[in-house]
């Protein structure tokens, strides 16, 4: 599965529908949404909203959406009912004929074989079931990451306007993790800065002095944007800076990062995170989880190379492993690293930047521009070319280059 395309649909569906004035209506917009853009890619076939009652007792069927079984508007299921009690605590259940848990009298009043289903809104007040085709048994992993991927944004989208002023703090917090300044490291050139979308994003990048001889640099990127983004950047962040100060090995401190997301149970969240270390001689070691490849420019032969050795994103899974990448930089080589928002900006015409203008941007200005001046020009060129009306990323460029 594509995670990252999965939650930036999501994303762009979620972010496109307006608030009503009943909290029921929006949730049922956004559920019409969700059914008709990701039916096919997990099976659903109709989907129920309920409502907790006023006593607390029960969830009370408010509306239907597609083939949503043979329950009649109203019906209540009490929240002593083993589904919903797991519902309640996880926030996530996915359950079929054969799970021990359910009651065939209930199942059967229902009209519902196989449903996954989730709770959002404050206090779990809502309620949100989808029925699932038979056939997609196999993919419960996948299905029960996309259902946690729904949950949380439209969590985001009900909570965002009682946000704002807890992203006015978590931004300070943020701005204090960002490297102050650029780093000055014998025989290069390198510079970075993060642009967020919001006040807050989930972009991050760090320059780690993890000896006289050797700088560690860092690029990440978690799941969205704002608070919720910023905040997960954060942890990973802290995490990899405390696994490096332990000289453990990069592939180790990748592994465990990987596996306290997972088990976090925050797996509606992922960080791809890039992470080399580079010494004067021009030895790079890195490893890559999920990130977008960095490119290594060999300047003698005009070509560029993706970075892409590691392995798969950070937090979907908790037995991922990871592996080493490497090569040498010769003086007047360059390395430019990205996330996202840089080759995924769109102009009018919905083309995106893409990385081959930023292979273009590199070989036009490299003889002339500092790595301070490649990062903000990049930077710049982006927002230049993309329609900002349009869906818009955090962004964050570092550049490296070898001087003769």
């Amino acid at each position: 599965m594509n995670y990252h395309a999965l939650f930036r649909k999501l994303e762009v569906q979620l972010s496109e529908i307006e608030h009503q004035q009943s909290l029921t209506q929006t949730i049922g917009l956004l559920i019409q949404r969700i059914l008709s853009d990701f039916a096919d890619d997990f099976g659903f076939t109709g989907a129920r909203l309920y409502a907790l009652d006023e006593d607390d007792n029960a969830y009370r069927l408010e509306s239907k959406f597609g083939a949503s079984g043979t329950a009649p508007i109203g019906f209540e299921i009490p929240i002593t009912y083993r589904p919903i009690k797991v519902v309640c605590r996880k926030g996530i259940v996915y359950m079929g004929p054969d799970s021990a848990e359910i009651d065939p009298h209930i199942e059967e009043q229902l009209g519902v074989k196989r449903f996954a289903a989730i709770t959002v809104g404050k206090g779990n007040k809502h309620l949100i079931a989808f029925s699932i085709q038979h056939d997609r048994q196999q993919e419960e992993d996948d299905i029960l990451f996309a259902l946690s991927s729904i949950r949380h944004a439209i969590n985001l989208k009900l909570a965002q306007e009682r946000l704002e002023g807890i992203i006015l703090q978590s931004r300070e917090i943020q701005l204090s993790l960002l490297p102050d300044g650029d780093v000055a490291f014998d025989g290069y050139d390198i510079a970075g800065r993060s642009q967020p979308a919001e006040l807050v994003g989930g972009d991050v990048y760090d320059f780690i002095r993890i000896n006289p001889t050797i700088l560690g640099l860092a690029i990440g990127d978690a799941t969205g944007h704002g608070l919720p983004a910023a905040l997960q950047a954060r942890d990973v962040l802290m995490g990899m800076r405390m696994g490096i100060s332990e000289d453990q090995k990069m592939v180790k401190v990748f592994e465990k990062l990987n596996r306290v997301i997972n088990a976090s149970r925050l797996t509606s969240r992922y960080v791809s995170l890039f992470y080399g270390e580079l010494e004067p001689d021009g030895h790079f070691i890195y490893t890559n989880a999920g990130h977008n490849p960095p490119f290594y420019y060999r300047r003698k032969k005009d070509r560029f190379y993706p970075m892409s050795e590691g392995g798969m994103v950070l937090g979907p899974t908790s037995d991922a492993s990871y592996r080493r990448g490497f090569f040498r930089m010769e003086p007047g080589d360059a390395v430019v690293m990205y996330t996202d928002g840089i080759t995924e900006a769109m102009n009018a015409a919905e083309e995106e930047f893409g990385e081959d203008r930023v292979k273009a941007f590199v070989r036009e200005n490299l003889d002339r521009m500092s790595a301070k001046e490649m990062v903000d020009g990049l930077l710049g060129t982006v927002a230049r070319y993309a329609d900002e009306g349009r869906y818009v990323d955090d962004r964050t460029v570092v550049f490296v280059r070898r001087l003769n």
